[in-house]
């Protein structure tokens, strides 16, 4: 069939069969090989964003660790004859408080690993004036004694600059 065509023929139907194979060559040889290198690309960069992640929660569980060990080991070298309740009482007699406290309800619960025990007592005090429950709050707050004030709620009572106030407050002891 080649040899009823020109030469001239002959030399184009040529050109076009090497561009054609040229063309099938680049196509499925080494354009899939470019397009796999950068789908590699992209999943390396994928990962290294995942181990960055990982690395920085590593690092954060560590410094919870270390908190936790610190809370631990303060609340270890608390008087052993220490009670929230108790606490809490004393507070309100330096406080000035203790007369509108209208009821301190303890409880306690185990944490969720089981080797601590967490102590929580919830204050109400009625007829305050806002800078005797900031002096109690203050005094929770600033003790050695490792209480925390989870939950406060403050309300305005009758016409005048009376409060009443529920202070939830909590610490962790050992099992």
């Amino acid at each position: 069939m080649l040899s009823r065509l020109s030469q001239r023929e002959q030399n184009m139907v040529s050109v076009a069969a090497i561009f054609l194979i040229l063309f099938i060559v680049i196509r499925f040889t080494f354009l899939p090989a470019i397009d796999k290198r950068q789908s590699l690309s992209n999943q390396i960069d994928a990962k290294k964003d995942i181990l960055k992640q990982m690395s920085q929660l590593a690092e954060r569980y560590e410094q919870i660790q270390t908190s936790l060990n610190a809370e631990k080991l303060m609340v270890m070298k608390r008087d052993k004859s220490f009670s929230l309740f108790s606490f809490l009482d004393k507070l309100a007699q330096q406080s000035n408080v203790k007369e509108n406290v209208a009821y301190m309800k303890p409880s306690t619960r185990k944490s969720e690993n089981g080797d601590m025990t967490i102590s929580t007592v919830k204050v109400k005090l009625d007829g305050v004036v806002i800078k005797q429950v900031l002096d109690f709050i203050y005094k929770i707050e600033s003790s050695e004694n490792f209480v925390y004030i989870p939950s406060l709620s403050i309300s305005k009572t009758g016409d005048g600059q009376n409060l009443s106030a529920i202070i939830e407050t909590e610490t962790i002891s050992s099992s």
